[in-house]
């Protein structure tokens, strides 16, 4: 009998490493763009207006939907994961990781860029975006359960 890497509530009914609850948090903030861009289109009267609180260029938008595309793959993964399992596509499994990782670099690239444009004059928007980066790729780094559940996820594949 093997022993348990982490306490049995990470587990689902077939033995594999659920997904950590700071998995999805980390995909929903990388992948911020989308959601506000579905948020503005589900409101029908102002939709350019809601859009433009959190991007006042149009730029911006585009920018941030090419950011986040590598966190919505990562959250397909594993969201879809249960119906790739034995067939061809289990081998994305191996890409979770290297996607957060990507969109994380990518957008602490753009928040660098963003303070080269305004000759690096504070911005709370642009502070708080770096310490949140910093947080999601200290935890992607470091992560055991993370690392655990690749890891098993690949066993299992």
């Amino acid at each position: 009998m093997a022993k348990l890497l982490l306490p049995l509530q990470y587990y689902d009914e077939a033995g594999r490493i659920k997904p950590p609850r700071f998995f999805w948090w980390c995909g929903l903030l990388l992948a911020k763009s989308y959601f506000i861009f579905i948020l503005s289109l589900s409101n029908f009267r102002d939709a350019d207006a809601l859009l433009e609180v959190f991007y006042p260029r149009p730029s911006e938008l585009y920018i941030g939907l090419g950011i986040g595309l590598s966190a919505v793959l990562a959250i397909a993964i594993v969201a879809y994961r249960e119906k790739w399992w034995g067939s061809s596509w289990a081998m994305l499994c191996h890409l979770i990781k290297p996607l957060l990782l990507l969109a994380v670099i990518m957008d602490i690239s753009h928040q660098i860029q963003l303070l080269l444009e305004h000759h690096w004059m504070f911005s709370w928007a642009v502070a708080f975006s770096v310490v949140l980066d910093s947080v999601l790729l200290y935890w992607i780094l470091k992560s055991r359960h993370l690392k655990y559940m690749l890891k098993d996820w690949q066993r299992q594949t």
